[in-house]
């Protein structure tokens, strides 16, 4: 028995090399030993370490607070980016021998000092006297440097999604918020369903390095895509951005702009999709998921929520990513809830909305099937013999 998994392994190592996310001059043997310390780990287990460190680095904040409020370090804005500078340096450290290791308490106390450091200097660029956007955009170069040069899996995710909320923000401020879910959709299509040839334009000996961060741009720009799509519809019963000084009493959210940005997008995931399988796009099939796109963007105007959803149910299948398909199936079921059940307009006009994209949506998928039923399998048949860059992504992500 284990000469066979070490047999089926090192065929995944072969596909992986034959790919250029392994360099062969580092050895197969290294690499299966690596491969095998890591499947002791489960993931459920990482996400646990991962949790327990975010509660350590509060304790450690305050602890270490306590301490610097003693010594008056907190008089100095320049005091406290230097220790939070001191604090990721050494969470960097210890994350790097952790990698090498591969040991779950070392990356524990990493992310705990880690996530302490940076928040020192956060602190210190949002509540100094700094203007106004200025700090938030030298925070964001600082989480783009910690996304790169980190390697942990998770605290990567944590940092590029601040980085994203910083670009959000940015947005907000510049008055641009449309642009918000358009940007998000295309840089989680771009992300996960273009990121191999992407990473085929980059060094190999850099390419295994660019798969890891991509792998957690690709999950922060999915996941913020569910939480901005959602918050954009509170906003428009709450008053959000309405409310925001920055915009005045004039500033009025362009719900028609925002969501044929974001059908732009999902149409441009959808043309990828097509093409990984072979799929003309003036083809019936192509025609008619692109008119399915379409209405449904334009039934969802004010419930972008549902398109982004779909958008990213849609590339989790075609990836075979488990962990996003029910992500995006939790965020798809507890949206309609949460927008059903809102005390803003009465239940029977949502019902009704509701009820018309779902015919709409099972009308499409009649016609798709029933019509051109030899098409979709195709499809299927392709999917299932697993095309280059879904069987790729799920090999790396067994090793990953």
């Amino acid at each position: 028995m284990t000469n066979d998994m070490n047999d089926e392994q090192r065929r995944r190592l072969l596909l992986l090399q034959q790919h250029g996310f392994i360099n062969e001059q580092n050895g197969n043997d290294s690499l299966l030993n690596q491969t095998e310390s890591e499947e002791h780990t489960p993931w459920f287990i990482n996400v646990l370490f991962g949790l327990s460190g975010i509660f350590a680095s509060l304790l450690f904040i305050g602890f270490l607070t306590l301490i610097l409020f003693e010594t008056e370090i907190f008089d100095s804005i320049i005091g406290v980016l230097v220790t939070g500078g001191i604090l990721s340096a050494i969470g960097w450290s210890l994350f790097y021998n952790a990698h090498l290791r591969h040991s779950p308490f070392w990356n524990s106390l990493a992310f705990a000092i880690t996530v302490a450091g940076q928040g020192y200097i956060a602190f210190a660029l949002l509540t100094n006297e700094i203007e106004q956007p200025v700090n938030v955009i030298i925070l964001l170069l600082i989480q783009l440097f910690m996304t790169i040069v980190m390697p942990n899996f998770i605290y990567r995710l944590l940092s590029a999604m601040v980085a994203l909320g910083c670009v959000i923000y940015l947005l907000n401020f510049y008055y641009l918020p449309e642009l918000n879910l358009g940007l998000l959709a295309l840089m989680t299509a771009v992300a996960n369903l273009q990121r191999y040839s992407i990473l085929q334009r980059i060094p190999i000996k850099w390419r295994l390095a660019a798969f890891d961060i991509s792998k957690a741009l690709s999950y922060a720009s999915a996941l913020m895509l569910l939480s901005i799509s959602v918050y954009f519809i509170a906003a428009e019963y709450g008053g959000g951005f309405d409310s925001l000084d920055n915009y005045g009493d004039t500033f009025s959210y362009n719900y028609y702009l925002a969501q044929g940005l974001l059908t732009l997008a999902s149409l441009y995931a959808a043309l990828l999709i097509l093409k990984r399988y072979s799929v003309k796009r003036l083809s019936a099939a192509g025609v008619i998921i692109t008119f399915a796109i379409v209405i449904l963007g334009a039934m969802s105007i004010y419930v972008s929520g549902l398109l982004a959803t779909s958008l990213i149910i849609v590339i989790a299948i075609a990836n075979s990513q488990r962990v996003l398909l029910g992500l995006g199936i939790v965020a798809l079921v507890s949206y309609v809830f949460w927008y059903y059940y809102q005390l803003d307009t009465s239940l029977l006009l949502k019902s009704a909305s509701m009820l018309t994209i779902g015919i709409g949506l099972l009308l499409m998928r009649w016609l798709l099937i029933k019509r051109y039923f030899g098409i979709s399998k195709g499809i299927s048949k392709g999917i299932r013999k697993g095309g280059g860059e879904a069987l790729v992504a799920n090999e790396k992500e067994r090793l990953s």
